[in-house]
């Protein structure tokens, strides 16, 4: 009896053991999570599979569906472009991160934006932050601006549908670190739930 105690003992030791994890600090800009697949803040929003049941086409919820998209692709480099949603219905925008250059004591990301949805783009480009090689995330640094912005940096951009624009975003330094990663989304969708662009 003895004996088999000390067995059951073992065994429910083993397997608690076996099924606890360390947890994991997650950074404000969520990276991918493995080989191009989504981060954690896109499942988390977006869910781990189709945003919406298919639906008829050119039925309200397949338009809902067409408009509620997670980035594609998850992830790109410099140079790259991702389709990014927002969250009204309609708006669309294929993102390029064409450089990254030192502006005075900010980093700018330079953007390439067209609309390619059915409705005008018409907010702010919040919904950002770089990630420096030290780990340092910084989100867009509000009310600075440079001539690179192009009107980015205003509290309400309008981008027709069809139409492009270039403009930088601005992020505060982290000592002398260069960003490493940057990630956006659109309108009031989430930071971490937005395209990453690996810079280096």
């Amino acid at each position: 009896m003895r004996k088999l105690m000390f067995v059951l003992f073992a065994v429910l030791a083993v397997a608690g053991c076996g099924g606890q994890e360390s947890p994991k600090a997650t950074p404000t800009a969520t990276p991918a999570a493995e080989e191009g697949g989504y981060s954690q803040g896109v499942k988390d929003y977006y869910g781990d599979g189709e945003a919406h049941p298919e639906a008829e086409e050119g039925s309200i919820e397949d338009v809902e569906s067409e408009y509620h998209q997670p980035p594609t692709p998850a992830e790109a480099g410099l140079g790259e472009t991702i389709t990014l949603t927002g969250t009204n219905i309609g708006v669309r925008l294929r993102v390029t991160v064409t450089g990254v250059e030192q502006v005075d004591d900010h980093q700018a990301v330079q953007l390439e934006l067209e609309s390619t949805g059915i409705t005008n783009y018409d907010g702010e480009f919040t919904q950002a932050a770089v990630t420096y090689g030290d780990g340092t995330t910084k989100p867009v640094a509000k009310g600075a601006n440079a001539p690179c912005s192009n009107t980015l940096d205003l509290p309400s951009v309008s981008i027709p549908v069809g139409a492009k624009t270039t403009g930088c975003l601005l992020f505060p330094t982290s000592g002398s670190e260069s960003p490493t990663r940057f990630q956006l989304a659109l309108e009031t969708v989430p930071t971490e739930a937005g395209g990453i662009w690996n810079l280096g």
